[in-house]
């Protein structure tokens, strides 16, 4: 099966895109939310738990999540269920060299940490245009 999601530049600078942040390491989400910001993408959360995230999804309009695996309350395997369902495009952040599930099947990218934010921007652009900023960092 193949899943395709709708990729949309956005010109109109009043339509913001929202970047759902999932990630529950501190420092590692607050450079991610910086990237995205300098991206043009609107920061959500960063949350770090699949339950707030879910959350977020119902509350907030996600174009786009950044999803860290390895969550305090688990792996985020029903997260990217609920993303897929919902044809909402992600992008997997994650430690791991090989991931103990096929949560990456239909993701548009998958990042190894230490991130590259060069990378991160990039992938946002594809949303909103290209960065405003292009400096990279490694985290």
């Amino acid at each position: 099966m193949s899943i395709v999601f709708a990729r949309e530049r956005v010109s109109d600078s009043s339509r913001e895109v929202g970047v759902l942040i999932v990630e529950d390491s501190w420092n590692v989400a607050q450079s991610i939310k910086a990237t995205v910001e300098r991206a043009g993408g609107r920061a959500l959360g960063p949350v770090p738990t699949v339950r707030e995230a879910l959350h977020a999804l119902d509350t907030q309009p996600v174009s786009l999540a950044l999803v860290d695996m390895n969550l305090r309350d688990g792996f985020a395997d029903p997260l990217v269920d609920e993303l897929i369902a919902r044809a909402i495009p992600y992008a997997i952040i994650t430690a791991y060299e090989a991931l103990p599930s096929n949560a990456d099947r239909a993701a548009l990218d998958r990042m190894m940490k230490p991130l590259d934010h060069e990378r991160i921007a990039s992938l946002i652009s594809r949303f909103t245009g290209p960065a405003q900023d292009d400096q990279s960092a490694q985290v």
